[in-house]
């Protein structure tokens, strides 16, 4: 794996995030994004380098370009630092790949192995940070019974899609941690 180029991709994360007054986005998901796809990948035998860049860049459209417009442009803009930071064809088309793959308002499970752990890892993280995540909904000025409640809802279908995912690959150990997690935030409710 080469870890200067993760730097530099890391580092361009960062950098954006931090223009943009995002950098929650990095430290209570990207961040965390990227440690649960490397460790889901090293238990299934995915390719690191591929895993580590997919989740550093899987988010790059939402922060440089809004929500509305994250669909269109993240693997476009993933793409444009790649080829600039000149990595070779195949890796780049795997990482777009994974990055067009993680939306979970795409109802459809990935084919390649790293896509598929680049959307578990994306659901999963939601468990993990939940309440940071919600306040990074009240910033943005959502009230906060609003952000609560958009926060229980994303859970609810995260965890449905972990699920799903139980039938391509062996999550049942974070399935049930994510239950835990969800039953808990749903008390907080209540």
């Amino acid at each position: 794996m080469n870890s200067e180029l993760v730097e530099k991709i890391r580092n361009i994360v960062i950098d954006a995030c931090r223009q943009l007054e995002r950098l929650d986005d990095y430290n209570y998901h990207i961040s965390v994004v990227e440690n649960l796809a490397v460790d889901l990948g090293k238990r299934f035998g995915a390719d690191e380098e591929i895993m580590r860049i997919a989740a550093l860049l899987h988010d790059i459209g939402r922060i440089k370009f809004g929500p509305e417009r994250h669909e269109e442009t993240g693997a476009m803009e993933a793409e444009k630092i790649l080829k600039e930071l000149k990595l070779e064809e195949k890796t780049i088309e795997k990482i777009i790949e994974c990055i067009k793959e993680h939306r979970h308002e795409k109802p459809t499970i990935p084919v390649s192995l790293e896509a598929k752990i680049l959307k578990i890892a994306d659901a999963y993280s939601h468990f993990k940070k939940p309440l940071e995540i919600a306040y990074m909904a009240v910033k943005m000025g959502f009230g906060l019974e609003e952000s609560l409640l958009w926060m229980k809802n994303k859970l609810e279908r995260d965890l449905k899609f972990l699920k799903e995912m139980s039938n391509e690959l062996d999550i049942k150990d974070v399935i049930k941690e994510c239950e835990k997690k969800y039953e808990c935030f749903s008390c907080l409710l209540s």
